[in-house]
């Protein structure tokens, strides 16, 4: 996971910019992200790991697995879509009615 999350926060940060010329803004909305996505993951694993219970197969063990990644990957990648959809949007119209500023 940590592998996919370093690679879309190092593509992301092209995409970003290419909707978004303020690379200040591009940059922080793709620290942003990843930030979130590392803790979205992170309390995907905690949760499922404590909702493990007893395993006393190798079957049981598997389908926890297979099961408990599914989602996580599942939801991941539906936030990454909804985020390619919406974090330029949201980033222009801050832009645009001067709530957020590119001066230091």
């Amino acid at each position: 996971m940590i592998v996919v999350g370093k690679s879309l926060h190092r593509n992301g940060k092209h995409y970003l910019f290419g909707e978004c010329s303020n690379e200040e803004m591009s940059d922080s909305a793709n620290n942003f992200l990843y930030v979130g996505y590392c803790l979205v993951n992170t309390g995907f694993a905690f949760f499922f790991l404590n909702s493990a219970g007893n395993l006393t197969t190798v079957a049981q063990l598997l389908e926890f697995i297979t099961y408990s990644q599914g989602t996580i990957f599942f939801s991941l990648g539906l936030m990454h879509f909804v985020n390619i959809i919406f974090a330029p949007r949201i980033i222009m119209y801050f832009l645009n009615k001067k709530l957020l500023t590119t001066k230091k």
